[in-house]
């Protein structure tokens, strides 16, 4: 959402600003004002950092849990087993959820903002994006592999079935 200031300059002496949230003005600072000019800016309200270091902390679990994947899927052309309980599957499978998620997250704020997602506390949002693009080449550069060295993709059972137009890895 968007925070609405508006701030209205008055002589050189004084000024007050008043911060529209809604339909509810706060006034921030006032003091006397013989008011001249109005001005109004557009800011991005700023991002819980409950939310951002939460979602930060699901990137830096995910990302390392999607280089294993990879590194199974270019030994065996097979994904991670599954686990007790199918666990480690699971893991496996939100793990990938979550990186595409940063990557198209980034992708759609860098084409409606011109830049990507916010770094947040201690750049550590910036530095999960980055790392999520990485796992997105190297997911692309170990199918590659996997094309040229066995001649085959891996198959994303459960989800889809895809074995009847290419040839899957075993």
């Amino acid at each position: 959402s968007l925070l609405l200031y508006t701030y209205i300059l008055c002589t050189p002496a004084s000024a007050f600003t008043v911060g529209l949230r809604s339909a509810a003005p706060q006034i921030l600072s006032a003091q006397r004002a013989s008011c001249a000019i109005l001005h109004c800016s557009l800011e991005p309200t700023p991002v819980s950092s409950t939310s951002t270091v939460a979602a930060a902390a699901a990137g830096l679990v995910a990302n390392p849990v999607v280089w294993v994947s990879l590194q199974s899927v270019k030994s065996t052309g097979g994904g991670l087993p599954a686990g007790p309980f199918g666990l480690l599957a699971a893991l496996e499978g939100v793990s990938y959820l979550v990186v595409v998620g940063f990557v198209i997250a980034a992708l759609r704020s860098k084409v409606t903002t011109g830049s990507g997602l916010p770094a947040g506390p201690g750049g550590i949002l910036g530095a999960v994006e980055g790392l999520s693009f990485l796992s997105v080449v190297g997911g692309l550069v170990v199918l590659g592999l996997l094309v040229v060295d066995k001649g085959c993709v891996p198959n994303a059972l459960p989800l889809l079935d895809y074995s009847a137009y290419v040839t899957v890895c075993q």
